[in-house]
């Protein structure tokens, strides 16, 4: 039982319970194992939006990180509230997003 006021750091349940939630959201164990170590930790500091995650691991897989590194880097950006850039190219690629990627103006 936690008192009011208590952090369910040391809870394995709840643990678990997020771990599932983002594994049947699509993320792989290690980033899930990852992000909701941080959520533990971290409380409502990180962003757990799946579509954000989707994105930035998609962004380093694009510069040429292998796997398991664009996972965690992936997951140290949603810690840290700050989107990698984008490229032009990969804004092409999976579409702009634009918040992040600069509009291009057109010079006479």
């Amino acid at each position: 039982m936690r008192l009011a006021g208590e952090s369910p750091k040391g809870d394995p349940e709840v643990f678990q319970t997020i771990w599932k939630h983002l594994k049947s959201d699509g993320m792989p164990d290690q980033a899930a194992n990852q992000l909701t170590a941080e959520m533990l930790t971290h409380g409502e500091d990180v962003d757990s939006s799946i579509e954000k995650y989707e994105r930035y691991y998609d962004n380093f897989r694009e510069r040429g990180y292998n796997e398991h590194a664009a996972q965690a880097m992936a997951v140290e950006s949603l810690e840290g509230g700050e989107a990698p850039r984008e490229s032009t190219r990969f804004a092409g690629i999976y579409g702009g997003n634009e918040e992040e990627v600069p509009s291009v103006i057109s010079r006479i």
